[in-house]
């Protein structure tokens, strides 16, 4: 079976009807035109997992049984593999970005690696700087771009950033400025965009997504601690030049006696969302109590080029309050049309409910079942991407009294529900064909595609317990232990 747009639907009926007659020969010869459909589903003979799709057919997946990373066409044709470690996470081990003809692959082995899509030919190499013993070694840095897609567009850079936690006692920096901890990559040719920039010898990091990106993809984000001080850096994503403010006194009001915490950028770049909460070792569900703070910075702060991220004295006029409003505490996924949204749950005395906003630092709350507690964030499970419609960007989630149901990302209200309840099994995950408007769903034994404006049910195929979906811009595959469903919109 396949799905075509509206257009080829239409064409296909008017020669039905007997309509095929022959242009007039002194008209000129139209442009051929093309047409996206969703092809025939096809079967791979191993557990596969999408990292990216060029948008054009090409495919780097995972091949978890044999190590490797596969590059295949829409048609599931392998064109060339590496070997790699990887995995059974859901990018496999490593992240992937496609940028022209060539596909940049980190897998964490601290060397970033470009290949061309159509024979696997090398294109370039980074590698991070690397000593004996070092604080920041080079396998514990990951990759996120400055752009919304990971098919990267022109001035969309690869940022590399420590991830790690500092190494205690006796650890060697590495460079003569300090503890590497952030590079920016220019993808086409894989030399630094603008000069790395480190921590000083007392700097300590706290592990998780070092660098939290603005929903403008403007400037990002870090939290880290310099000696004594806690402190927040802002880094310009187009320069590098940086600032970086102590905040320990206001974050006094943080009650929990750790020192790490968390700070996310908004929509305004002056009003950042501080996020803490309790940690109980013998209580699973403590990390998803979340409590929040606005952090307001003042106008005007100094930046600076240095190699360094030195910090200044702490601001007068630095403001934190505790709010108990509804808030997104996790970093933004981006919609195909570049709309940034996310989604978390959040576990109260008696209650499950959804935390979202559409990137600004006020959200709204949804009501969820307990399975979203499971599915939604979770190490391990698939994450997921926003939805364009022509009336807002929706967020596809695990329904109460549905299977799953479509909230307005900017409003969490329901704007359709679809599908069985009663799943109580790990979500398997969503995803977005945004050609042909479809959203993706497997979850309770099927893979079901949907009109993703109103959650019209198109059609739907067996899937086992435990499939896990994962989906790009044209491609989508449906991972059974020993095997894989892909489907791939094709131009006809």
């Amino acid at each position: 079976m396949k799905w075509t747009s509206a257009f080829a639907v239409a064409t296909a009926l008017l020669v039905l009807s007997g309509c095929t007659s022959a242009p007039s020969q002194e008209a000129a010869t139209p442009s051929p035109e093309t047409t996206p459909t969703l092809a025939d589903p096809i079967d791979l003979d191993y557990h596969a997992t999408l990292i990216v799709d060029d948008g054009a057919g090409h495919a780097l997946v995972s091949d978890w049984s044999a190590e490797k990373l596969r590059a295949i066409d829409s048609a599931g044709d392998e064109l060339w593999s590496i070997g790699a470690q990887i995995n059974d996470d859901p990018s496999g081990g490593a992240q992937a970005y496609s940028a022209g003809e060539n596909v940049i692959i980190d897998d964490y082995s601290g060397e970033v690696v470009a290949y061309s899509w159509a024979d696997g030919s090398e294109a370039w190499s980074f590698e991070i700087p690397d000593v004996a013993n070092a604080c920041h070694p080079a396998q514990g840095f990951s990759s996120q771009t400055t752009g919304t897609s990971p098919i990267l567009g022109d001035g969309d850079l690869i940022i590399l950033a420590y991830e790690g936690m500092l190494e205690e006692g006796g650890c060697e920096p590495t460079s003569e400025d300090g503890n590497a901890f952030v590079f920016a990559l220019d993808p086409a040719t894989g030399e630094e965009a603008w000069p790395s920039l480190s921590t000083g010898p007392e700097g300590k990091t706290f592990g998780g997504t070092p660098l939290h990106v603005s929903p403008d993809r403007q400037y990002g984000i870090v939290s880290w601690q310099d000696g004594d001080e806690s402190v927040i850096t802002r880094v310009a994503l187009d320069t590098g030049r940086h600032t970086t403010v102590p905040i320990t006194s206001a974050r006094s009001i943080d009650d929990t006696g750790v020192d790490h915490f968390d700070v996310y950028p908004a929509s305004d770049p002056k009003s950042l969302l501080y996020v803490y909460g309790s940690e109980d070792p013998d209580n699973p569900y403590s990390s998803l109590v979340t409590r929040a703070a606005q952090l307001t910075l003042p106008s005007g702060l100094p930046d600076s080029d240095s190699p360094t991220l030195d910090s200044m004295g702490e601001p007068e006029d630095l403001t934190m309050k505790d709010t108990f409003d509804a808030v997104c505490a996790t970093d933004l996924a981006f919609s195909p049309n570049g709309e940034p949204a996310c989604v978390q749950p959040q576990l109260f005395a008696s209650a499950v409910k959804y935390q979202g906003s559409d990137g600004s630092l006020q959200g709204w709350y949804a009501d969820a079942p307990e399975m979203a507690l499971e599915s939604i964030g979770a190490y391990g499970t698939p994450q997921f991407s926003p939805v364009d419609t022509e009336d807002g960007t929706l967020l596809i989630v695990p329904g109460i009294e549905s299977g799953i149901m479509a909230l307005n990302a900017a409003t969490g209200k329901t704007v359709w529900e679809a599908g069985d309840a009663g799943s109580d099994m790990p979500w398997g995950g969503q995803g977005v064909l945004p050609e042909l408007g479809l959203v993706i769903v497997t979850d309770n034994k099927k893979t079901s595609f949907y009109e993703s404006a109103m959650g019209k049910l198109v059609d739907d195929f067996r899937a086992s317990e435990y499939a896990r979906l994962s989906s790009g811009k044209r491609v989508a595959l449906v991972a059974d232990e020993e095997s894989t469903t892909m489907w791939s919109v094709v131009d006809s």
